[in-house]
Formats: C-alpha cells, sequence, structure tokens
C-alpha cells in the first residue's frame, strides 16, 4: 500500500511504487473508466486536444512586439473580454471573485499593493510612500503620499486610513475581516503619519492590506452615503467609474488625479463580460475588444501560430479547487474523501483538459510561498486499488449519490467533470452534473447550497503567502465554517494561528510545510491542478503587466499607433 501524501517524507515510510511507476500503469491502462470519459468529451463536441508546451520566447512576459518598443503614447480605448463582471463594486465585501476584484484593482487602492509590474512577489508603496515597523513586529507607522487625492479631487486624509483600517477589521462591514487578525488598532500620528497597532506579530498582514479588503475609501463619503456610496465609488485607483451596464460591461475612465505622474495612458477601459470561451477569443480575433483573459486550453497553440497575437502566461497562485461540502455525511467520511483523491488521474486530466500546462499539486491549496516539494509533501497519486481500499474502509463502502456544479461556458469545466464523473463511478459514487452561471454558483457556494462545487471558475490567492487561504479555510466564519465548507479541525487551526502570529522568517518556513502536509492528510477540500494564468491581446497592445495575482491594474498599458 502507498504511503498518504500530505506526511513529511521522513516521518513514513517509502512507497512500494514509484511515481514512474504509477504514470506507466496509467499509460498501459485498460482502463474504462478513461474510454468512457473520452467517449463523453468526444459527445460533447469538443475538439481534439493536443499538448502544446509553452514557449518563454512566444508566450511570457508583457507584449515584445516591435510596435511596443516606441515611447508609450497616451490616449484611446482599450476592450478586454473577461469571464466575469462586478456584482458589487463594495471592496470589502467581493460577492463574485475575481468578476468583482478584477473591477476594484482599477478604482482602488491600499496603504501598499502587490508589485504592479509583477518583477518581484513583494508589496510596494501605494497610497503609503513608505512604512516602517517596530522591532517586536506590533507597531506599523504609514506614510501618506504627499499631495495625494481620491478621483473626485478631494484629498486622502490620515481619518481616511483609520476609517478604512478600522472598516478592514469590521466583520460586519467587511466580509474577509479574518485577514485582519492581530489588527487591534490604529490612530492618527499626524496629517501624514498613522499607525496600526498590532496583538501580536502578523507579519501576513502587510500582505492583506495591499489587496481588496483594506482599500482606502473617503470616510466623509461613506458615512454619508452608506451603500449607495458603492454604486458609484471613488479612490485612488489608475481609473474612476464612467458607466455600469450590470451583467453587461462596465467603463472606466482615466483618473486625472492619480498620483503616479503621467499615468495611466489610456483614456478608457470597457470591461466586456463573456463568460463563454469561444466568445472571449472571437472578440479579440475579429477585434471587437484587444486582451482577453480565460483563454481555452485547446486553442493555444492557435494563438501561439498567429501573427495579430500574443499569448501572455503568468505563474501565479491559480489553482482548480474543488469545494467540498462538510454538511453531507459522506464527504464528512475521510476515508471517503482520501479514495476521491486516488481515484483522479491528474496525468490524464492535463493531458486532456489542459494542454499539459498544469502542474500536480501537492498541496489542497495554490502553490505559495513556503510550499514544500513534492519530495517532501507527496502528491496524490492516481491508484484505483487504493482508492478502493479507502472506499472499502468508509462508512458507505457501496458508493452514493451526490451533486457537482460547475461554471457554463467554459471547455475546461465541462471537460474535466465528464472525466471526474467516470472515475469517481468506479467508486460507486455516481455525480450528477449541474451547470450554472458563474454568478450563481457562487452565491449557491456562499449560501451552502452545493455538494461539490468550484466556487470561481477563476481560482487565485489574494496573496502569494499563505495566511490568506490558511485562515479562510481553518478560521473562516468561526464555528467550522471554514470558507463556506463546514469543514473543522482545531488542531490545524491552531498551528495556522501560531504561523500567522510568527515574526521569524525562518519559523515561518519551518512550520508551513507541516500545514500542508496536515491539510493534504486531511484534504477537506481537491486541488485537481496548478495552472498558469493565460491571456491573449494584439500586438499593438503594450504594457500588459500582470501583477504577481494575475491582475492588471493597467496604468502601464497602452495602444500603439
Amino acid at each position: 500500500m502507498q504511503s498518504d501524501p500530505g506526511v513529511l517524507q521522513d516521518q513514513v515510510p517509502e512507497p512500494t511504487e514509484t511515481w514512474g511507476d504509477v504514470v506507466s500503469k496509467m499509460n498501459h491502462h485498460s482502463g474504462r473508466i478513461h474510454r468512457r470519459a473520452v467517449a463523453l468529451i468526444a459527445a460533447a463536441s469538443v475538439a481534439a486536444l493536443v499538448v502544446v508546451p509553452l514557449s518563454a520566447s512566444a508566450s511570457t512576459g508583457i507584449n515584445t512586439a516591435s510596435a511596443c518598443k516606441g515611447t508609450p503614447v497616451k490616449g484611446g480605448s482599450l476592450v478586454y473580454a473577461r469571464q466575469a463582471g462586478p456584482v458589487t463594486l463594495n471592496p470589502f465585501y467581493p460577492t463574485n471573485g475575481n468578476g468583482d476584484i478584477f473591477a476594484d484593482t482599477l478604482l482602488y487602492q491600499g496603504l501598499v499593493m502587490p508589485d504592479p509590474k509583477g518583477a518581484t512577489q513583494n508589496v510596494v508603496p501605494a497610497v503609503a510612500s513608505s512604512w516602517s515597523v517596530s522591532a517586536d513586529g506590533k507597531t506599523y507607522l504609514f506614510h501618506l503620499r504627499p499631495g495625494i487625492k481620491f478621483s473626485n479631487g478631494q484629498a486622502v486624509t490620515a481619518a481616511d486610513i483609520v476609517f478604512s483600517l478600522d472598516y478592514f477589521a469590521n466583520p460586519k462591514l467587511d466580509e474577509t475581516a479574518v485577514l485582519s487578525g492581530g489588527f487591534k488598532s490604529a490612530s492618527i500620528v499626524n496629517a501624514s503619519t498613522v499607525k496600526m497597532t498590532l496583538s501580536a506579530p502578523t507579519p501576513g498582514i502587510l500582505y492583506n492590506l495591499s489587496i481588496f479588503d483594506a482599500m482606502i475609501v473617503p470616510k466623509n463619503l461613506v458615512t454619508k452615503q452608506g451603500t449607495s456610496f458603492w454604486n458609484h465609488p471613488v479612490g485612488t485607483g489608475p481609473f474612476m467609474l464612467s458607466k455600469w451596464v450590470r451583467g453587461s460591461s462596465i467603463t472606466f475612465v482615466r483618473n486625472p488625479y492619480y498620483w503616479e505622474p503621467g499615468l495611466p495612458y489610456l483614456n478608457s477601459v470597457t470591461y466586456q463580460y463573456a463568460s463563454s470561451d469561444n466568445t472571449r477569443l472571437l472578440d479579440v480575433q475579429n477585434g471587437q475588444a484587444q486582451i482577453a483573459d480565460g483563454i481555452p486550453y485547446s486553442q493555444v497553440k492557435t494563438i501561439q501560430a498567429s501573427s495579430s497575437l500574443t499569448l501572455q502566461s503568468a505563474k501565479v497562485p491559480y489553482w482548480v479547487g474543488l469545494w467540498l461540502n462538510h454538511q453531507r455525511k459522506p464527504l464528512a467520511d475521510l476515508n471517503v474523501r482520501k479514495a476521491m483523491q486516488y481515484a483522479i488521474d491528474r496525468p490524464l486530466i492535463n493531458k486532456s483538459v489542459y494542454q499539459g500546462l498544469g502542474t500536480i499539486p501537492n498541496s489542497v491549496l495554490p502553490q505559495l510561498k513556503y510550499d514544500a516539494p513534492n519530495s517532501v509533501v507527496k502528491p496524490y497519486s492516481y491508484d484505483l486499488k487504493l482508492a478502493k481500499q479507502f472506499m472499502a474502509k468508509s462508512t458507505f463502502p457501496k458508493g452514493f449519490s451526490i451533486s457537482l456544479q460547475y461554471p457554463s461556458g467554459y471547455a475546461a469545466y465541462t471537460n474535466l467533470v465528464l472525466i471526474l464523473q467516470s472515475e469517481w463511478a468506479a467508486l460507486g459514487i455516481k455525480v450528477k452534473l449541474i451547470s450554472e452561471d458563474q454568478a450563481t454558483q457562487t452565491a449557491l457556494y456562499m449560501k451552502g447550497k452545493y455538494d461539490l462545487t468550484f466556487p470561481y471558475a477563476e481560482f487565485t490567492s489574494d496573496v502569494t503567502v499563505p495566511d490568506e487561504y490558511a485562515a479562510f479555510v481553518t478560521a473562516y466564519g468561526g464555528g467550522g465554517y471554514s470558507f463556506f465548507s463546514w469543514w473543522n479541525n482545531p488542531k490545524i487551526a491552531a498551528m495556522v494561528t501560531k504561523f500567522t502570529h510568527t515574526a521569524s522568517e525562518t519559523s515561518r518556513a519551518t512550520q508551513w510545510p507541516l500545514i500542508q502536509a496536515a491539510l493534504m492528510d486531511q484534504t477537506p477540500f481537491i486541488n485537481i491542478i496548478d495552472l498558469p494564468f493565460l491571456n491573449t491581446h494584439g500586438n499593438n497592445v503594450c504594457g500588459t503587466y500582470l501583477n504577481p495575482l494575475g491582475a492588471d491594474s493597467l496604468q502601464y498599458t497602452w495602444i500603439a499607433k
């Protein structure tokens, strides 16, 4: 029997089979399950998939076409075909994942922000021009950028900063207030300096301050207007809201008070929503849009061969996360969860669905800082025999029926769920597939109205350190809520709390692999595969930087003539 993953290698015996042996078996598998899955995909009229490796020269980094080698040109309007658009522009309470967050990135900024050019994984100055941290890690002094204004021309004040930090830490106002763990208070030192005091060292809080949950907003307007403020908000981002056709498109125009001199270059940006993979790609090919995200993996080769399009790839914390509702008795059984993990043929999925571009995960979360390598924390291998052994030990040895919700309009998800349905059928698990539009699916997820679901079609971590999702999945909402999964493990939660409040970088790097291994062993969620972040744009669209999280605030983007 193979050892379970999620345990440090020096604590378990060596497996009887190597990964190569498993892959070899997979390649020669007579596999009724796999033949049925492939047949189902063909029946769905999906084009044959070919593995196409991404070449660094052709598909990574920003556009290096000759048209982009000159001086940036100011002006022009950009249409961006997006998978999803915002349901709300309240950054403290996003309800549609990246659909909300990628719009917020243009409108708002925090005291700090992820490196907008993606050159490092560090946070860099934004509303704060600089900051300092006390020796004990419990006091932060933030110095406001001189002369910084909101997009309505109103000066950003120290009172706005304190108000926004208090908002960030208030669970009644900020859906992700769990990320403020360690926050004690904020106070004004002088007109240009704010002090943030922590109850304990919490190094990850600086990363959490860089994302949507801690954006800086004007105290007077939010207080006066209440929830209506979010219908036409103002922030310090490079753009401001112009027009919002809910469910269809949203248009932003240049913020005339933006603090970076000469930026942004573009006059306007329109996010045009299209959940269909093919629609987004066609929009770029026929010139109705200049950029599209969520590129179908089956179209990678086509884009690479195009003389008018550039494929952009970025390594970010991006994964196909499958959520399990632990209020469902079968999914509360660890043996069932492990059986499901071992029954997933990830090499097959990577090849047939993701063009071989994915990475087999050794974490239930995306790839994050401090992750141990496969030699220390092992991935789940494909082992149907072992899967059946775990199933036999479970309280549901003959299987059960369950539903799986997946986002409509995405060829990759359609292909993936057919394979999962077939593979889990071998364990007696009857999976009913339910296709929903992304907004509906996310809403059902947040209400706990699901058995199995992909919460977001585009699932990324908002920071590169583990603190955010570690807090989400062990403490989110309290009472075993755990990011709408209703899973609870006090021992792992205690490990996460200790990690979160450890000031020493060396100690954090030692603690995290133990948490990574424990989560893999308990498998409260399933990471199907880690993926690169892909988009495509016309060869005359320049300065298309992505930050380390795959977001683009577009202040450096310009259109060559």
